[in-house]
């Protein structure tokens, strides 16, 4: 049953901590909340247990109990104030606004939004955190898995393991047979993802810590601070895990450059062409025929093709953003036999037209590419011998990489990448490549050539 336990923090606040297991089973999962008062701790219990040891109906995780917050004259909840803050951020795009409150309407607020600004403590943002940890990821949450028809199910048996059958159209008898031979198995569930830590660290960061650091200032007339401290001093995220950028190494550019080929010919120039600029996604779509000039070897990012908000519907769209990100238009230079495959690519086309088109002629469709096009090309290189996660962003870091491997200067690297910051690009400095590897074994190769000759070890000219 729901036992109630009795916290007290460093600065003397008392807490009382309801828990209690799901469903009351004695292996079953823990669940608890947080309340400020004995008072609603029991009453809270009280429902625990009516409710057959689960939640009450109607109590969130982070409703912290049944209390009402009474909030002080002059103090605003979180939710009304974050979404006054949201509004006047005139720093942020209308796109950036829309999403840090979308991001707080959806993670935020239904777990600290009715709470008072100073009520919100490092205790509350902790459990917030571990609280965003537990929950399904949006593909997980939005697109449950279908149920299968005999036919798919047929199907995905089959290519599992390795029989002939055809992707699209009816499942042949002899393969419905065999099928329904082997017991009929259906495909392995896809396990249920969570929020990454990097999930709740951008959402701390744009649609937390923000609000409070804004409530230390003044007003626009001069009002005095809501708070003369904030919660997220001395708040730390849980730790995701470091993890290195995906990278293409040597032949592997080429697996993956032939399956995109071999799926869609002129998806495998965009593929190129992103490859060798280390243009973002965006830029790519959005350049168009002014911007690229074949004679001088450049490339001019001027522009990008983006998911923006319109304010006259308040819904996002897909839209050409006048600039790219950082608001830092940029050259990036080119060779020439890229530049004979991109002038052949555009022959025929207008100044205001997209080098690369979608089937219908106009920009290109993200979805449409990731779904029809790179989703199949990454699994045929999968069967090729290319188990890497590839993304358009791979095809980035690949470039900057490159750049760094050939000796090329950080701060070029920094303009030809559109870092706005230094520091982004430092981080490619960060982790060994095969070429960084054979850089550091050539250095150190006296020290090596002179222990051998010490312990008589017999040469070895491969130490790569």
């Amino acid at each position: 049953m729901a036992r109630i336990v009795e916290r007290t923090a460093k600065n003397g606040a008392e807490s009382w901590l309801v828990k209690w297991r799901v469903g009351g089973g004695r292996h079953a999962r823990e669940d608890f909340e947080t309340c400020y008062t004995a008072e609603v701790a029991q009453t809270f219990a009280a429902l625990v247990k009516h409710s057959g040891e689960n939640r009450p109906d109607g109590y969130p995780k982070g409703c912290h109990g049944v209390e009402q917050t009474t909030v002080e004259t002059g103090m605003p909840t979180f939710e009304k104030y974050a979404r006054t803050n949201y509004a006047i951020r005139t720093a942020a795009s209308p796109t950036q606004r829309y999403d840090y409150l979308v991001e707080a309407e959806r993670h935020v607020f239904p777990f600290f939004g009715h709470l008072a600004l100073n009520k919100v403590t490092r205790r509350v943002l902790r459990e917030w955190a571990e609280w965003m940890l537990t929950k399904p990821s949006a593909r997980n949450e939005h697109q449950p898995d279908k149920q299968l028809s005999s036919e798919q199910a047929a199907r995905l048996w089959a290519h599992a393991n390795g029989l002939p059958a055809k992707k699209t159209g009816r499942v042949s008898d002899e393969i419905l047979r065999l099928w329904q031979a082997a017991g009929s198995p259906l495909p392995r569930e896809r396990e249920v993802g969570t929020l990454s830590p990097g999930t709740v660290a951008k959402i701390y960061r744009g649609s937390i810590k923000p609000v409070f650091r804004a409530a230390m200032h003044e007003g626009e007339d001069g009002e005095p601070p809501l708070l003369f401290s904030t919660p997220c001093d001395g708040f730390h995220l849980p730790a995701a895990p470091v993890t290195a950028p995906a990278v293409l190494y040597g032949s592997e550019v080429e697996i993956y450059l032939r399956a995109v080929y071999d799926t869609d010919p002129a998806t495998a120039l965009f593929i190129v062409t992103q490859m060798a600029t280390g243009l973002r996604w965006g830029e790519l779509a959005g350049l168009h025929v002014s911007g690229f000039d074949p004679a001088g070897g450049i490339i001019h990012v001027v522009q990008t093709w983006a998911l923006l908000l319109n304010e006259r519907t308040g819904r996002k769209e897909w839209q050409l953003k006048p600039y790219p990100k950082s608001k830092r238009r940029r050259q990036v230079p080119i060779g020439t036999q890229l530049a004979a495959l991109l002038l052949q690519h555009a022959r025929g086309r207008q100044l205001d037209e997209p080098i690369f088109r979608g089937t219908t002629g106009s920009y290109i469709d993200y979805g449409n590419q990731r779904n029809v096009i790179l989703q199949p090309a990454r699994s045929l290189a999968r069967q090729r011998g290319l188990s890497k996660h590839i993304t358009p962003h791979t095809l980035r870091h690949t470039m900057i990489t490159m750049l760094r491997d050939g000796g090329v200067a950080p701060g070029v690297m920094q303009l030809v990448a559109g870092h706005e910051s230094y520091q982004t690009t430092a981080r490619y400095a960060g982790s060994q490549t095969p070429a960084q590897r054979k850089l550091i074994l050539d250095s150190v190769q006296p020290v090596i050539e002179a222990a051998r000759t010490v312990f008589e070890v017999p040469p070895d000219h491969d130490h790569s």
